[in-house]
């Protein structure tokens, strides 16, 4: 909207003198973080292209040079990069963001650096371990968004990685040794996210910056646990970890709801996102019945986020629950056409059910977006 839409807009009779002020400020305000992420943006490229000549400069006269000026001139990048942040950080705050980033991927390079240096045998997943040590809390001490990504990122790559491992002592290959536990796992991960995020974005201090973390999160925990009810890749194997798993979703989520939810809110969402997994695991011996059942949880799931959208008025839930429903379709889609290929009646059916579920989005974005208008305006005293 551009500054004359606004003033037809308020010739109309549509908006007040102070609701057309605060819109243009609004607009203002967007151009100006569009600015700001565009500096921080050049601020990380420009780092980067110096990060990389210097490492180019170094490894072509890699074999003359000391072990100990190797170690330290890593050294003095790790801490000019952080001294620059500290000189800056005030006056020009999104550049000192990018130099934070790079004041990161240095420490990584001084890790890997010490390994070959000292000929180190250890597994990567420990220099990954010691290098999300060494930066996990900056962005909790310092305004370091680009950052944070970098530690949930490494988070999750490394409980991943951990799964797997066999030679490390860290290595979590004893008790995450099976498909239902490693999917498990990062589910779980990532819904810890997602409720800092929830947590974060009423805060009063800078992690309400941090918000944005929680579409990620929570596209990773949908997209995780769609795995075990649309596609039966996994039977329930009854270990205790995989029951404490399991258990731990609906538990986390009771313990931790966020006072931007009330109470029937919350529990409706702990349901809706606590049955994925058990529901998944347990039908996988039903192989006849595994893809209506599935499918349908899956359209169950995606249906009450759109409900619970339209309930507390957020729109990333009812995005959240298209999502599962689309995922569904094509579940069910690829189950039809593997096994059903001739059925035109089926394919008719699914697509008659899938027009029926837009037109019901469609109306539920409507409704929502005209009950935020709604609220907006009588929070600012509309006409």
């Amino acid at each position: 909207m551009k500054q004359k839409d606004i003033e037809q807009l308020k010739q109309a009779g549509l908006l007040s003198e102070e609701q057309a002020a605060a819109i243009a400020t609004h607009i203002k305000g967007q151009g100006s973080r569009s600015w700001q992420w565009l500096l921080v943006s050049l601020s990380s490229l420009a780092g980067a292209l110096i990060l990389g000549g210097i490492i180019m400069l170094i490894s072509a006269n890699w074999e003359s040079i000391p072990d100990w000026v190797k170690m330290a001139v890593a050294m003095a990048l790790l801490l000019g990069f952080w001294l620059a942040w500290g000189c800056i950080r005030t006056s020009y705050p999104r550049m000192a963001e990018a130099l934070g980033l790079v004041g990161g991927g240095m420490w990584l390079g001084c890790i890997a650096l010490y390994g070959q240096i000292f000929q180190l045998q250890n597994p990567f997943v420990e220099g990954l371990a010691l290098f999300l040590a060494g930066i996990c809390l900056i962005p909790f001490v310092v305004q370091q968004r680009l950052l944070l990504l970098v530690v949930a990122v490494s988070s999750v790559c490394l409980l991943m990685m951990l799964t797997d491992e066999q030679e490390s002592w860290l290595s979590l290959e004893p008790w995450l040794n099976n498909i239902p536990c490693e999917i498990c796992a990062p589910a779980l991960l990532a819904l810890l996210w997602w409720l800092c995020a929830e947590h974060w974005r009423g805060s009063a201090d800078f992690t309400r910056n941090y918000a944005w973390l929680g579409i990620p999160a929570m596209l990773m925990y949908l997209g995780t646990v769609r795995i075990p009810l649309l596609y039966n890749v996994a039977p329930w194997n009854g270990s205790y970890v995989l029951y404490g798993l399991v258990a731990a979703v609906p538990v986390v989520l009771l313990l931790a709801r966020p006072e931007t939810y009330t109470w029937p809110q919350w529990l409706m969402l702990v349901l809706l996102l606590s049955q994925p997994l058990p529901l998944g695991f347990t039908i996988y011996d039903s192989a006849r019945e595994f893809t209506i059942v599935g499918v349908a949880a899956g359209f169950a799931l995606g249906g009450g986020l759109m409900y619970l959208g339209n309930w507390t008025q957020r729109m990333s839930l009812l995005n959240y629950g298209s999502l599962v429903v689309l995922l569904s379709g094509i579940a069910l889609i690829a189950n039809v056409l593997d096994s059903l290929a001739q059925s035109g009646v089926v394919l008719v059916l699914v697509g008659v059910l899938l027009l029926v579920l837009v037109l019901l989005l469609e109306r539920q974005r409507r409704r929502l977006a005209a009950a935020i208008s709604e609220k907006n305006k009588r929070s600012t005293g509309g006409l």
